[in-house]
């Protein structure tokens, strides 16, 4: 999902039915797409210098292979050059060769996942909404984080979920509030989302937290869904964040992932769900999850096929990638710790492709954000995008270096300027 997903974040969905009339034909849409469709201030913004021509120094860049990331084209085209492509022989669960592939890279993160629990998909939101529609029946609930991406309110309203949160706090470190997840739960709560390391904040999960969301979560006879995507991107080497979920046994756990982060190919689409916990229910889920991806059938072949040798042309990709947010993340930790007269400050951050900046509540982060553009060209996210309470900005560390701190710089320059 880039930057034009959030071109529509306003106030929210109309709760009715969209009318259009033409020739005195009246159409009736479903609900489900009702949404608000205009854009807001920062898009129009955007869109008028981009028809301008003018060049805009993009910090909200998400997709890496527009980043100047180095990438071994002609080993990935290689690796799509096999006599099977030619046959089309579909499994619902997914080729054997390709989930073979799948539980090779979790023994390299020290897990062991059986094949069978293996199911492929298209990708991660593909993952997200069967799993929505495998868990709840309509208006039946599911715990998700907040701040948190907005993908999930889109899917939870296509799939005809109601969509709760439980809050992050943020303490010097970002961890769950227990208490308040606690107090989120309902009769009608079927699943709680956790994303591991967070999108945007950044924060892998505890071991000791992950047990009490696992006793919570078997006390009330919830399943989870553990979003990893971007789980080889680490930023602190020394953090005490756990390591994957697969291998979960006390509860119904969902782990998700897939190559569009894992290996930096979003263009391939694949991504998976592996299945653990209780043994009693992994059969039942696994007959019915096979139904449903047997309904749609969107894998495709040749990208299974050339699985194994796109991991081996990932492990370059992610070194690359690995090296470009940690080389930003330490960039800007140092700028606004060695000029104390800048009024911003970084949030820690321990793992995934984002930083989140704290600047003063001078003006609303939204006024923030077309202020930059429109003096410097300069492209941020405003926090609510993601929830956030007012006061804070959203950057991608995956932009180019170069790019990434002369546009700091001008950044902190301005906000320094504007509220000395």
């Amino acid at each position: 999902m880039g930057f034009w997903f959030l071109l529509y974040i306003v106030s929210g969905y109309e709760k009715k039915y969209t009318l259009f009339k033409k020739n005195n034909f009246k159409m009736n849409f479903s609900t489900r797409t009702s949404w608000n469709r205009e854009k807001n201030p920062l898009a129009l913004l955007l869109e008028n210098l981009r028809k301008e021509n003018k060049k805009v120094f993009d910090l909200t860049i998400s997709n890496p292979t527009e980043c100047g990331i180095q990438y071994p084209i002609k080993e990935i085209i290689s690796a799509f050059n096999k006599p099977e492509i030619g046959k089309y022989k579909p499994d619902p669960r997914g080729l054997d060769f390709a989930r073979q592939t799948i539980k090779q890279y979790y023994l390299t993160h020290g897990a062991s996942v059986k094949e069978e629990n293996i199911f492929l998909t298209a990708s991660t939101s593909e993952s997200y909404s069967l799993l929505f529609t495998l868990l709840c029946n309509p208006g039946e609930s599911i715990l998700a984080p907040r701040p948190s991406y907005p993908l999930f309110d889109y899917l939870a309203q296509i799939t005809g979920v109601s969509l709760k949160y439980y809050p992050l706090r943020y303490t010097g470190g970002w961890q769950i509030d227990l208490e308040a997840l606690k107090e989120s739960i309902s009769s009608s709560t079927r699943a709680i989302i956790l994303i591991h390391p967070h999108n945007p904040t950044g924060m892998f999960l505890k071991k000791q937290t992950f047990d009490e969301i696992v006793s919570i979560a078997s006390r009330h006879q919830i399943t989870l869904i553990v979003d990893e995507v971007f789980l080889d991107f680490r930023l602190i080497q020394n953090g005490d964040g756990m390591g994957t979920t697969v291998n979960t046994s006390d509860v119904l756990t969902f782990t998700l992932s897939g190559i569009s982060k894992s290996l930096g190919l979003p263009q391939l689409k694949l991504g998976w769900i592996v299945i653990s916990g209780n043994e009693k229910f992994t059969h039942e889920v696994g007959e019915r999850l096979e139904i449903l991806l047997d309904t749609y059938l969107s894998v495709n072949t040749p990208v299974q096929l050339a699985l194994p040798d796109l991991i081996r042309c990932g492990e370059s990709i992610r070194k690359g990638i690995l090296e470009r947010i940690r080389s930003n993340y330490v960039y800007i930790q140092g700028l606004f710790s060695n000029f104390q007269s800048y009024p911003c400050s970084v949030l820690e951050s321990e793992g995934g492709w984002y930083c989140i900046i704290k600047v003063p509540r001078t003006q609303t982060a939204e006024a923030w954000a077309i202020e930059l553009l429109k003096k410097h060209n300069i492209l941020v996210y405003p926090g609510y995008f993601y929830d956030f309470d007012d006061g804070f900005l959203v950057l991608s560390l995956l932009t180019e270096e170069s790019i990434f701190q002369n546009s700091l710089n001008i950044l902190a320059k301005h906000i320094h300027e504007s509220v000395r």
